[in-house]
């Protein structure tokens, strides 16, 4: 008989709820509807969760939910111009292995189909982080997990339980 040896990992799924996390890799690809995501692996949670964010864009036609990832991992960004009332118009590099190394605030929740299985939101937040093009205070970072968290407690809330009820009931406990 040969000797074998294996690494036995601690049982369980990540903790719900926000993660700090760091990119390990990224893909784009598109699903048969011509679709164009991006998935997203990270270095503090298991091969098998992922993030997939998929491509949405405003009515001026600017992509906007891919480009977060990028945004608020502070990666691929070539310029950042003021513009009215504020805002900045941010201009990105959006090759994939920009990302790596870069962090970001995610947030694990129950699968509904599953509960016994987690899933990452594909709304995200920044880290607190000075940034040569942007910059992320505790206030800012606050406030985007307030926003992502009111997102994820609407999709729960509208659908419908296992006796066909709708209820976001089974993942009161977390918000």
């Amino acid at each position: 008989m040969a000797t074998r040896t294996m690494t036995v990992k601690s049982g369980g799924r990540p903790a719900l709820g926000w993660h700090e996390v760091t990119i390990k890799k990224a893909t784009f690809d598109t699903n048969d509807n011509g679709s164009t995501y991006i998935d997203v692996w990270f270095n503090e949670l298991p091969e098998t969760l992922n993030m997939r964010v998929y491509e949405a864009f405003d009515k001026q036609g600017n992509e906007f939910a891919v480009g977060s990832v990028f945004r608020f991992a502070n990666a691929g960004i070539t310029t950042v111009l003021d513009g009215p009332n504020g805002e900045k118009s941010v201009t990105i590099d959006d090759n994939p292995n920009g990302l790596r190394d870069h962090k970001l605030s995610v947030y694990l929740y129950a699968d509904p189909k599953n509960p016994k299985y987690s899933r990452i939101l594909d709304r995200i937040a920044p880290v607190v982080q000075e940034g040569e093009h942007l910059s992320f205070t505790a206030t800012d970072v606050d406030s985007i997990k307030r926003s992502a968290d009111k997102s994820l407690a609407n999709k729960l809330a509208a659908m419908p339980s296992p006796n066909g009820a709708v209820t976001s009931e089974p993942f009161a406990n977390q918000f």
